[in-house]
């Protein structure tokens, strides 16, 4: 699973839309989708308020950060 899977199913789970995690962000709908679908170039503070605003636990969490670190790694091996 990566990162961006990963968030959509919390926020799916939560059953809230990008509009209303935009809101509790302060960021625009467009803004909080361009965070959703590239969070590897999101920073880590935005990244937390979301899971955040998920009330994402800790286990999902790790789950979230391997997701992330793999996606990464991924990244990194294309350049």
């Amino acid at each position: 699973m990566n990162a961006s899977i990963a968030i959509k199913s919390y926020r799916g789970k939560a059953l809230l839309t990008q509009d209303a995690i935009a809101e509790k962000l302060g960021v625009s709908r467009q803004m909080y989708n361009s965070y959703e679908n590239d969070l590897l170039h999101c920073q880590l503070d935005v990244i937390l308020k979301i899971l955040a605003v998920l009330k994402v636990d800790d286990s999902q969490i790790e789950e979230f950060l391997n997701a992330l670190k793999q996606d990464y790694m991924s990244y990194k091996r294309k350049e």
